[in-house]
């Protein structure tokens, strides 16, 4: 009864209810007694006189209600108006109750959300532009002093594997974007398929051999088979990127841990798959951060990524219905676990 009477519909209920109480009540208490000494019975008019007095006392009664539903309205309209020039920073009283309630708490969370967005799409550009900036300059830099000549061969040389260097950088930067922007488009996973993920974690170790076998580092995996039913491109982002940050990150020498298991029975089994290094590791403070677009823990090694592998590997992972987690400290490793449904995204079964 409460929930009704807050709503707009409630309100013209009562609206109507009341209006109709009180000119019964005019009519039996007030007209009833003084007709026979203004009107007869019989009079033409006599029978309009009530309906007329009803009419009177419902308009102020309804401008009242009227004005006092119009009012949440009139302000989510200027909010309305106020979002439409770019100001996502309004918001409305929420206190009306009913469902124009919950019309202005879903206002007041769409506002949020689209200066989240904002907020975002803004931060994005200025470091998307720092990004690329930076290696152009460096290009163009290096350029110019090749183009004034008076330099020993070996400087020579090493100008030009700096523009190598930086040319390589803004490829890498071009895919990670041009790729992070189609799986964040995209919605649904196509060509989901039975794949094998220890093949495919030993084939993405094999890929990589020309980065590892030089520095030293050595590979345990402990592997049995793992099925699961994905899009085995998708994946392969998700091992190369992964495996590709414990190398960068291993010392020379060091030992990279693989495993997986497959837990859970029918539809709701699940496989995960461990990667640990015993490199570096990750401050406590840049854990909160490292799924961030364009961020690095360390800057040391920011000439050797671009900041986007690690938001690829989460996107991934969302669009397969999967997750991921990471342990590390300074020093100790780190350690990033990814689960994944058996059945897919859609929980087909295998």
């Amino acid at each position: 009864m409460k929930k009704l009477f807050s709503s707009a519909r409630g309100r013209f209920i009562a609206c109507v209810a009341v209006s109709n109480l009180l000119a019964g009540l005019l009519s039996l208490f007030v007209w009833a007694p003084l007709s026979a000494h203004i009107l007869p019975p019989e009079h033409p008019l006599a029978p309009w006189v009530p309906m007329l007095l009803a009419i009177l006392l419902a308009l102020p009664v309804s401008g009242f209600v009227s004005r006092l539903s119009a009012r949440p309205l009139q302000q989510m309209l200027h909010a309305t108006q106020a979002v439409a020039r770019g100001d996502y920073t309004v918001r409305v009283d929420e206190t009306a109750g009913g469902e124009l309630g919950e019309l202005l708490h879903s206002f007041n969370r769409m506002t949020a959300e689209l200066g989240s967005t904002e907020m975002m799409r803004s931060d994005f550009i200025s470091t998307f532009s720092h990004e690329f900036k930076t290696p152009i300059v460096s290009i163009r830099g290096f350029a110019r002093r090749l183009r004034r000549g008076g330099l020993r061969p070996e400087q020579q040389n090493e100008y030009l594997d700096f523009i190598a260097a930086e040319s390589l950088r803004l490829s890498r930067l071009a895919s990670g974007i041009l790729l992070l922007s189609k799986y964040e488009a995209q919605n649904l996973v196509a060509d989901q398929a039975p794949c094998d993920l220890d093949e495919q974690l030993r084939a993405s170790v094999l890929r990589q051999e020309s980065r590892w076998a030089p520095r030293g580092l050595t590979f345990e995996m402990d592997l049995p088979r793992l099925r699961c039913r994905a899009n085995a491109e998708m994946l392969g982002h998700v091992w190369d990127n992964l495996i590709g940050n414990a190398v960068k990150f291993s010392h020379d020498g060091g030992c990279i841990h693989i495993s997986g298991r497959t837990e859970g029975e029918k539809e709701n089994a699940f496989v995960t798959v461990t990667i640990r290094d015993e490199g570096v590791g990750i401050p406590q403070q840049a854990l909160g951060h490292i799924f961030d677009k364009f961020y690095q823990a360390d800057p040391a090694r920011a000439a050797e990524g671009s900041g986007l592998g690690l938001p690829l590997v989460r996107r991934i992972l969302d669009l397969c219905g999967g997750r991921i987690t990471v342990q590390s400290a300074p020093g100790r490793g780190s350690t990033f676990t990814v689960t994944l449904p058996q059945g897919g995204a859609n929980g087909t079964a295998l």
